[in-house]
Formats: C-alpha cells, sequence, structure tokens
C-alpha cells in the first residue's frame, strides 16, 4: 500500500524539523531504494583509488590521472537532469491516472438501493447480483494487471472459493473463453448485470426507463476504468525512452568513478587541473561526500520512476488493490442489503426556528482553529466624498451637425463654381433651412442634376444601407435618408 505520511506533516509549520523525521523512515525511503547501487558505487569508487594510490608505478598513474580529469570535464556534458526530470515527470503523470481509473462501487451500489425497493428474495437478489457481477469484474480485471491479485484469484475456481461466482457462471465463463483464447473475458459479468437491469425494467421493478439507463452507464463507467487499467497496464512509456534516462544515470556515475577521484598534486607540465582549487588538491577526502550526495539524487530519482512506472506491483508505493476488492465487495453488500430495512426517522433539526443557523460550536482545543470571514481585498480601500464625486460624460456631438457641416461647406463652393462657369442655373433655392440651425435640405436635383447627385457615403463619410438592406435590395426611406431625396433603386434584387 502506498506509504502515508499526511498526518506527521499536519502542523509542519509549528513543528520543527516535521519533514526531518521522515528521513528515518526506512519504508518507501530513498535509501531502501539506493543502498544496494551505493554499495556497488562506493565498493568501485574505493577499488580505484587504492589501486591508483598504493598499487601503480608514477607512469601509470599518470595516465589514470588523465583518464580522470578527462571524465571529469566530459562526464558533466551528459544531461543527465533534463532527461531525468521529464521522465519522472511523465511516470508521476501516469501514476495518478492509473489510480483515478480505478473503479469504486458506492454510486452504482447508492442508485440500486434507491431504485430497486423491497425486501422479498427477488428484490434483494436483484441488489445482490448486480454488486457481485460488478465486484466480480472488478476483481478480474486486477488479477490481470497486478501481480498481488493474481496469486490471490489464480483462476476460476479461486474466485468460486471466495463467493465472486457460481459454478454454473463458471461454466458459462469457460465455454466463452474457449471460443475467444485471445482475449480478457472480465467484462462477462457486466454483460449479465445489464441484462439484469433489462429484464428488472420490464417486471416494472424499476419504475422508469431514466433509471435503467443511468445504472446501465454506471455499468459501462465500471466497464471502461477497466480498459483503461488494462490499457496502461499494456501502453508503457517508450521502451527507448525509458533506455535513454537508464543509460544516461548510469554512464554519468561510471565518468563520477574516475573524474571524482583525488588525485596527487603536480608541477609543470603534469598538473591536470586548470584551476587553483583542483591544482592544489591537497586535502585527501577519503570518502567523497558530495558525490555521494549526487548520487543519492540522481539515482533516487531514477528509483522513484522505475517503482511508479508499475503501481500494481510489489513496490512499498504500489496500490493495494487487495483492499480495493475486499472494501467494494463489503460495501456495496452493505449499501443494497444492509440499508434497505431502516432509515432515520424525519425529525426537526435544532435550527428549525432559525431561517439561518449560528455558526457551529468549537470545543476548546479548535478554538484556536477559529478564523475570520473572508472579505475581498478592496475592502481597506476608502473613498473619500471629493473622490467618490461622479464626473458628467463629456457630450459627443451629433454626426449631422459637424461632419455634416464640413460637408456642406465644401459642397457649397463646388456649386458656386459651377454656377460661376455657367454649368447650371438653380431654379430654386439651393438651401432650404430647417428647424435645426445645423440640418439643411438640399435639392441636388437643381445643383448638380440627376446624374451627379452624391450618394450618403460622399458626404457623411459611411455607408446608410445594411448588409441586409443591400442583400434584399430594401429602399432608402426618408426616415433613413438625412437628405431626403427620392430613395435609390435596389442595388440587388431578391
Amino acid at each position: 500500500m502506498t506509504v502515508t505520511y499526511t498526518a506527521q506533516v499536519a502542523s509542519s509549520a509549528r513543528s520543527f524539523g516535521c519533514f526531518l523525521k521522515l528521513l528515518v523512515k526506512w519504508r518507501g525511503s530513498i535509501i531502501k531504494l539506493v543502498w544496494r547501487d551505493l554499495l556497488v558505487f562506493l565498493f568501485l569508487y574505493f577499488s580505484l583509488s587504492l589501486l591508483y594510490k598504493f598499487v601503480l608505478s608514477e607512469a601509470h598513474q599518470l595516465t589514470f590521472e588523465k583518464v580522470s580529469y578527462y571524465c571529469d570535464k566530459h562526464g558533466s556534458l551528459i544531461p543527465v537532469s533534463f532527461v531525468l526530470g521529464f521522465y519522472v515527470s511523465i511516470v508521476v503523470g501516469r501514476w495518478w491516472e492509473q489510480y483515478k481509473n480505478i473503479p469504486w462501487i458506492d454510486t452504482l451500489a447508492i442508485w440500486i438501493n434507491a431504485n430497486i425497493r423491497g425486501n422479498k428474495e427477488k428484490d434483494r437478489l436483484l441488489r445482490r447480483t448486480l454488486m457481485r457481477y460488478s465486484c466480480l469484474t472488478m476483481t478480474q480485471c486486477f488479477a490481470l494487471i497486478s501481480p498481488r491479485i493474481k496469486k490471490r484469484f489464480p483462476t476460476l475456481e479461486h474466485l468460486v472459493e471466495g463467493g465472486l461466482l457460481m459454478e454454473n457462471e463458471k461454466l458459462i465463463i469457460q465455454e466463452i473463453v474457449t471460443s475467444v483464447p485471445k482475449y480478457p473475458t472480465h467484462w462477462i459479468p457486466l454483460v449479465w448485470a445489464a441484462a439484469i437491469v433489462t429484464r428488472a425494467r420490464a417486471e416494472n421493478k424499476i419504475k422508469n426507463d431514466g433509471v435503467a439507463n443511468i445504472l446501465l452507464t454506471e455499468l459501462n463507467k465500471i466497464k471502461d476504468n477497466c480498459n483503461m487499467l488494462m490499457s496502461y497496464d499494456w501502453i508503457s512509456v517508450p521502451l527507448v525512452y525509458t533506455q535513454v534516462v537508464t543509460l544516461a544515470v548510469y554512464s554519468y556515475f561510471l565518468s563520477c568513478l574516475m573524474g571524482k577521484q583525488w588525485l596527487f598534486s603536480r608541477d609543470g607540465n603534469k598538473v591536470l587541473r586548470t584551476t587553483d582549487a583542483d591544482k592544489f588538491n591537497e586535502l585527501d577526502i577519503f570518502l567523497p561526500i558530495f558525490t555521494i550526495m549526487q548520487f543519492l539524487f540522481y539515482m533516487g530519482w531514477l528509483k522513484t520512476a522505475e517503482s511508479l512506472l508499475n503501481p500494481f506491483g510489489d513496490d512499498d508505493d504500489d496500490f493495494e488493490l487487495n483492499w480495493f476488492v475486499d472494501r467494494n465487495l463489503q460495501v456495496g453488500y452493505l449499501i443494497v442489503d444492509g440499508m434497505q430495512k431502516e432509515y432515520p426517522e424525519l425529525l426537526k433539526d435544532q435550527y428549525w426556528d432559525d431561517v439561518v443557523p449560528p455558526e457551529l460550536p468549537h470545543t476548546v482545543a479548535s478554538e484556536q482553529y477559529k478564523e475570520q470571514p473572508l472579505i475581498g481585498s478592496t475592502s481597506n480601500v476608502v473613498v473619500t466624498e471629493k473622490g467618490a464625486e461622479i464626473i458628467s460624460p463629456p457630450v459627443v456631438t451629433d454626426i449631422t451637425s459637424t461632419s455634416l457641416s464640413r460637408k456642406l461647406g465644401s459642397l457649397k463652393h463646388k456649386v458656386h463654381d459651377k454656377v460661376e462657369m455657367g454649368q447650371t442655373t438653380p431654379e430654386r433655392p439651393l438651401l432650404v433651412e430647417t428647424q435645426d440651425e445645423n440640418m439643411h435640405t438640399i435639392h441636388w436635383n437643381s445643383i448638380l442634376g440627376e446624374e451627379q447627385r452624391p450618394s450618403v457615403l460622399e458626404i457623411f463619410g459611411v455607408d446608410n444601407a445594411t448588409d441586409e438592406e443591400t442583400t434584399k435590395g430594401t429602399p432608402m426611406t426618408p426616415l433613413d435618408d438625412p437628405l431626403n431625396h427620392k430613395p435609390k433603386e435596389p442595388r440587388f434584387q431578391e
């Protein structure tokens, strides 16, 4: 079962070193995961160190130092952090998604309890059989992906012994398995359960089609969750990526076996290091502390991904599916059969006379956790009386009093030029004053002629006709036309 330590860190802010106390735990710890690899690494490291100090001649020591310098310089080129971090993030995401797909029996059991009523033998048989078939499907699915469940229920005979399967049902399953031996058959009990729901609706044990549809939907959800679990078991993280990460980590620490060795200080051309700290390496650090810490970090990271890659195995952090098998069976039977006889009597609660009940009481131990009500972040912002005065919005001048006046001024000059040149002679006043001093009615036919009459777009700068009017060919009405001329012919005909 997954190692739980939530209670130990519930008061992390008030308890000093609560996370440090987790380091002494053994089950599921980093030391338990990497201690074998660490022992092998330290054995090889000290073997090479003793060989360099006490066995090799000076000429061979120089060669050893060159190899050590080469490994130290180029070993850092291995992108361990990048490939390992991305790999672990993928594995942890898969790990949590697999847990979310583990089916729970509660929703289906509640719906069965609420809609298949009665304490007669037939009613109980319907409810309990639906629960048993659902739990049987889950157990068979778990046995296909978890070694722990497979060891508990290796054959159909063990399911019969456990009470999940009847003898006649075992024979039917064996016959079906014979016809389709290549495919898993954990879904067979769900097909039986769906047939029972259909028959119960036909016998009016289920009162309406909506409830029957909900029960069938819940059975399908269990089927979908089981299929997703099997898909995760079938489709793993691509093997090549797992190989790349493993190769990167192990090759990096193979380079550290030589690159992190202590070397003698030498002068002249025999100096192998380039910095002063490496050049005068006079302190013989027998135990490579920081290399060991680096090993714990990187190798622990890799081992974490390895243990989470298959969360249904035998690792400490794997999901305990045996608990799910027992829990779903017992809770499901309790809901559909043990809670059919009695329900609490409906009584008035103690806040019956209060529309809004008062705050629930605290104990002496919980009084310190009493919180203030949540308020908005601007609750302390104060606006002065002067600052709260309303400012009237600016007056927007009508287009007919500004833009039109400018257009009319330009057109007056054009008309005046034509009259001066004798091109046109107005037979009536060019401009007729209206009640609004800024508005005029212009007789364009008298000024420019019928064919040269300007459009609304030329005067106002906007097209007066909408897209719908343009498409349908609706003529412009006098109210729509501020120039009050004859409506144009539609540009398009329906």
